[in-house]
C-alpha cells in the first residue's frame, strides 16, 4: 500500500516551476506565486532539496564575471521546463510578465551550478509556455505549450539532440494529440505517454472555451508516430498542472487542477501501458489468476516456498478470493468526531495593549535606547577583530557582518527621518485647519518626493550630491546593457 510518510516545511511555494532530481538531491527551479513580483527582470531561483538530511537550501544569485555587465543566468519565470542529461540541466521556455515568452536554451552544471548558454542550429521552436519535455537518451523531446508569437496552443513536437545541439520538428504521422498546455509528458521505453493539459474546444486559438483532456496519448518516437491508446475502464478527472513521473514501466499522476470544475485535486492514479491494450474479460482472467494464487499462499500456507522465507499469514479470513486484502480507504468518516481542542498561544504586543498604557513612540525609543547602545558595542567589537584578522575568510566574515550593521543603522536613521517629517506635515496640516484652512494630508508619492528633496539637500550640505549622481548614473546604465540586443557573434 502507498502512502505518505514526510511532511516538510520550509521550500518554496510555487506553481508551474520545474524540477529534476540528481541523486539524492532535487533542484527546483523558477516558478509562480502569487504576491511576488514578476514583472521586474531578476535572476531565476535555484532551491535544493537534499532527501537524506530533509532540508531546503536556496544558491545564492550569480554575480557578474566583469562589473557592470549582466551574468548569463536565464531571467525569473514560470510555465518553462527542465530534463536532465549526464550531469548537465537543460531550462527551455516559460514567460515572464515583462519579456513575455522565452525561446532561449539555458544548461545549468549541478557540479559547478554554473550557467551558460549554448549554441544551437536546425529549426528552434517558437517561444512558448505550458509545454512538456522529456528525454530518451541523449535527446530532448518537447511537446505542446502556449506559443507566444503565433497566440494559440500548439501540438507539435520539436526534439534537440544534446550530442549535437541540433533542433528538428518531427513531421509525425497518424492522428495527433489536441493542442493543449501544462500537461505533462512522459517516457517510458521508447514511447511518449501524454496526459491532461488545457486545451479549447474549438481549436488551437483561445477562446474561453476551456476543455481537460483525461485521455492518455502515445507517441512512438522510433516511428514518429501517434498511437491510439484504448480507453480503460476508470479515468481520472481531466486536469492541467499536475506531476507525471514512471517508475517500474509504469505512469504515475498526481495532483492538477480543472478551472471548469473550480477543483485542486490530491489524488494519486497509475496506469500500466501493458494491461491498457486487453480487453475487460482478460482482465478479469489475469486478476482471476493472480488472487487465487494470493489467496491460496496466505491461507493454506505454500509447502514449496524456501527455507528461510517469511512464514504465512494464519488467521486470514477472506469472504471472497476476488476480494483485495489490504484495507479499503473508502470508509465513511463518523459524523461526530472526537477533537482534541488546542489552546492557541496569543502573542501580547505591549505597544497595543490597554494594560500597558498608551503608546508614545518618544517614550518607547527613550525605553528600549539600551539596545542601540548594545548594537554600538557589538560594532566597535566587530571593528577590532577585523584590525586582528587583516585577511583570509575571517577577515571577509567580518567585513560582511560590519557593512550589514552599517545599512542596518542607515536603515533605521533613514526610517526616523522619514518618521519626524511626516510628523512635521501632520502638526503643519493641523495648525492649518485650525486656522480655518480646508483639512488636507499629503498623499504617499508626495511624502516619498518632499523625502527626496531632503535627502538631495542633506547631500548637498554635505557635498556628497556628485558622488550620489555619478553611482546613479552607472547603475542605470547597467540596468540599460541588460535591454541591449546581446552580440551571440
Amino acid at each position: 500500500m502507498l502512502r505518505w510518510t514526510v511532511h516538510l516545511e520550509g521550500g518554496p511555494r510555487r506553481v508551474n516551476h520545474a524540477a529534476v532530481a540528481v541523486g539524492h538531491r532535487v533542484y527546483s527551479f523558477g516558478g509562480y506565486c502569487s504576491g511576488e513580483d514578476y514583472e521586474t527582470l531578476r535572476q531565476i531561483d535555484v532551491h535544493i532539496f537534499n532527501a537524506v538530511s530533509l532540508r531546503w537550501t536556496k544558491l545564492p544569485p550569480v554575480r557578474p564575471a566583469i562589473r557592470g555587465q549582466a551574468p548569463v543566468v536565464p531571467y525569473m519565470r514560470y510555465g518553462h521546463s527542465t530534463v536532465l542529461i549526464d550531469d548537465t540541466v537543460f531550462l527551455w521556455g516559460g514567460r515572464n510578465d515583462t519579456e513575455g515568452a522565452c525561446n532561449v536554451l539555458y544548461a545549468f552544471d549541478v557540479n559547478t551550478h554554473k550557467w551558460s548558454t549554448p549554441r544551437v542550429s536546425g529549426t528552434v521552436p517558437g517561444a512558448r509556455d505550458g509545454h512538456s519535455a522529456c528525454v530518451l537518451g541523449k535527446t530532448m523531446y518537447i511537446f505542446g505549450g502556449y506559443e507566444q508569437l503565433a497566440d494559440c496552443f500548439s501540438n507539435d513536437i520539436h526534439k534537440l539532440d544534446t550530442s549535437t545541439m541540433t533542433w528538428t520538428l518531427i513531421c509525425t504521422k497518424g492522428n495527433p494529440a489536441r493542442w493543449r498546455d501544462f500537461h505533462s509528458a512522459t517516457m517510458l521505453g521508447s514511447h511518449m505517454y501524454v496526459f491532461g493539459g488545457r486545451a479549447d474546444r474549438f481549436g488551437p486559438f483561445h477562446s474561453n472555451n476551456e476543455i481537460y483532456c483525461n485521455r492518455i496519448r502515445v507517441f512512438d518516437t522510433r516511428t514518429e508516430a501517434w498511437l491510439d491508446c484504448p480507453p480503460t475502464p476508470v479515468l481520472p478527472e481531466g486536469r492541467r498542472s499536475h506531476s507525471a513521473f514512471g517508475y517500474n514501466g509504469e505512469l504515475y499522476i498526481f495532483g492538477g487542477y480543472n478551472a471548469r470544475l473550480n477543483r485542486h485535486f490530491h489524488d494519486l492514479w497509475k496506469f500500466n501501458p501493458d494491461t491498457s491494450n486487453m480487453s475487460f474479460e482478460e482482465l478479469l482472467e489475469l486478476q482471476s489468476r493472480v488472487v487465487t494464487k494470493t489467496h491460496k499462499q496466505l491461507v493454506a500456507g505454500n509447502s514449496t516456498k524456501k527455507q528461510g522465507s517469511r512464514p504465512p499469514v494464519q488467521n486470514a479470513c477472506v469472504a471472497d478470493k476476488h476480494r483485495p486484502l489490504e484495507m479499503s480507504a473508502k470508509v465513511r468518516v463518523p459524523f461526530l468526531r472526537q477533537v482534541v481542542p488546542i489552546s492557541k498561544k496569543v502573542a501580547r504586543d505591549p505597544r497595543f495593549d490597554d494594560l500597558s498604557g498608551e503608546y508614545n513612540p518618544e517614550v518607547f525609543d527613550k525605553t528600549y535606547q539600551f539596545l542601540n547602545d548594545i548594537r554600538a558595542k557589538e560594532k566597535e567589537l566587530v571593528k577590532k577583530q577585523l584590525k586582528k584578522h587583516r585577511s583570509g575568510e575571517e577577515h571577509e566574515k567580518l567585513q560582511q557582518l560590519l557593512h550589514r550593521m552599517e545599512q542596518q543603522e542607515m536603515a533605521q536613521q533613514e526610517r526616523k527621518q522619514q518618521q519626524e517629517l511626516r510628523l512635521a506635515l501632520k502638526q503643519e496640516r493641523r495648525a492649518q485647519a485650525q486656522q480655518g484652512h480646508r483639512p488636507y494630508f499629503l498623499k504617499k508619492s508626495e511624502q516619498r518626493q518632499l523625502a527626496l528633496a531632503e535627502k538631495f539637500k542633506e547631500l548637498k550640505r554635505s557635498k556628497k550630491l556628485d558622488s550620489f549622481l555619478s553611482r546613479k548614473r552607472r547603475r542605470n546604465a547597467g540596468k540599460d546593457r541588460r535591454h541591449l540586443p546581446l552580440n551571440k557573434d
